[in-house]
């Protein structure tokens, strides 16, 4: 993969997690995190970090917007 498409899918990943992409740019990242080992590591491990997040942090409801991010993952 090209540093382009990485840069590119680098800030695709965190709306990615949010669920809040396009078809067309789901379908983009999907293809690139198949093909780019590096990419699809920091996707694991942003995943990763916001399962942790959401399991450590179960005491209090997170301010809004914060919560309706987290509790979609």
């Amino acid at each position: 993969m090209s540093v382009d498409s990485c840069h590119g899918a680098e800030h695709l990943i965190q709306p990615y997690l949010d669920r809040a992409l396009t078809e067309a740019e789901v379908a983009r990242i999907d293809g690139h995190l198949r093909e780019c080992d590096y990419c699809n590591d920091r996707y694991i491990f942003e995943r990763r970090l916001r399962e942790v997040v959401r399991d450590c942090c179960t005491g209090e409801p997170a301010p809004e917007p914060h919560a309706r991010r987290f509790l979609r993952l």
